[in-house]
């Protein structure tokens, strides 16, 4: 997720995290819980749904963040490693 987007999340925003604890970083959905507002990228808490609502809040990188419905075009080295899908080959041959 860009710096702009991960600042710009607010509590109840629908997200969704790759575990970077589990093989093959799988994707859970969660909801922004907290957001402090720091010099950079804000410090952001979010609720796991696979936990259901008594959950823990995590605080992932914001690198392993997308906003949910996933853009299908923004590629992530997380999701290639799921799916196995060619990521998206730019104008000048160059990968993302």
């Amino acid at each position: 997720m860009l710096r702009l987007e991960w600042n710009a999340l607010r509590p109840g925003d629908r997200v969704a995290v790759h575990d970077d604890d589990a093989v093959g970083f799988p994707l859970c959905d969660g909801v922004v819980a907290i957001v402090q507002p720091t010099r950079g990228a804000n410090d952001v808490g979010i609720r796991l749904e696979r936990d259901g609502p008594t959950s823990a809040v995590v605080r992932p990188r914001r690198l392993a963040v997308h906003l949910a419905p996933i853009d299908p075009m923004r590629w992530c080295w997380r999701c290639d490693v799921t799916d196995r899908r060619d990521p998206p080959v730019l104008a000048q041959g160059v990968r993302r």
